[in-house]
């Protein structure tokens, strides 16, 4: 007969090893959105052209001339828009999750706000798979922005935590973040500094999807050496 203690002891090692690998899977999943939007970019009968089209484009459900905010009209044409959109929501979906377990891995009240801001923004992720621009634009929009804002919020509070035990995190935070913010500065600002919006949009947004990567290759690090 196996002692209590010891069965005891082995859940706790069994709950210490699964969480952190469930939520750097969580995390690392969400990069599967890039090959998919190229793959949906791909389909477009008349091409995708990364400098014009926004990232919101690949889920219009009507082929159409579309007006910029700017009075600039553009050409969208997106055949597989149900599989871009359904990978928006799976994104998001993967990013609440991951965002809610990191937050039970790792102590400190920064991190766990942080990580709830996260959550919200990965449930604005969802919205914007749900609410795709063509049939909402407004609320596509204000959804879209709104998960910006939160996620660089939330990734400000996380690093203070990660600069204490994962300083390549910290540092890789910092730069997402400052990335971002200066691809939004190019998003907003008048003719985009050239650059277009599609490119300005993905440094933006894109920036932040990459980091959740970081965040998993992190996460799967730690857990490997829990279980070691």
């Amino acid at each position: 007969m196996v002692p209590a203690g010891t069965v005891e002891a082995g859940r706790v090692r069994s709950a210490g090893t699964w969480l952190p690998r469930v939520t750097a899977a969580c995390w690392l999943f969400t990069l599967v959105y890039f090959p998919v939007s190229i793959a949906v970019a791909r389909g477009w009968p008349a091409g995708y052209r990364m400098s014009d089209n926004y990232i919101s484009d690949l889920g219009i459900t009507r082929c159409g001339n579309y007006t910029d905010r700017d009075g600039t009209s553009r050409w969208v044409c997106s055949p597989d828009h149900l599989v871009q959109n359904v990978m928006f929501v799976l994104t998001g979906l993967l990013t609440v999750a991951g965002a809610l377990g990191w937050a039970r891995m790792w102590g400190g009240r920064g991190l766990r706000a942080g990580c709830a801001l996260l959550a919200v923004a990965g449930l604005g992720i969802v919205g914007i798979g749900l609410a795709p621009w063509d049939i909402r634009p407004q609320t596509h929009d204000t959804i879209a922005l709104l998960q910006w804002i939160l996620q660089l919020a939330g990734m400000a509070l996380i690093v203070p935590e990660a600069s204490r035990s994962r300083r390549s995190l910290a540092v890789g935070t910092v730069l997402s973040a400052v990335i971002s913010v200066i691809g939004g500065v190019f998003l907003f600002a008048r003719n985009h500094f050239g650059l277009g919006a599609g490119i300005s949009e993905r440094i933006a947004f894109d920036t932040l999807t990459l980091w959740g990567g970081q965040v998993g290759f992190v996460l799967w690090r730690s857990a490997g050496r829990r279980s070691n």
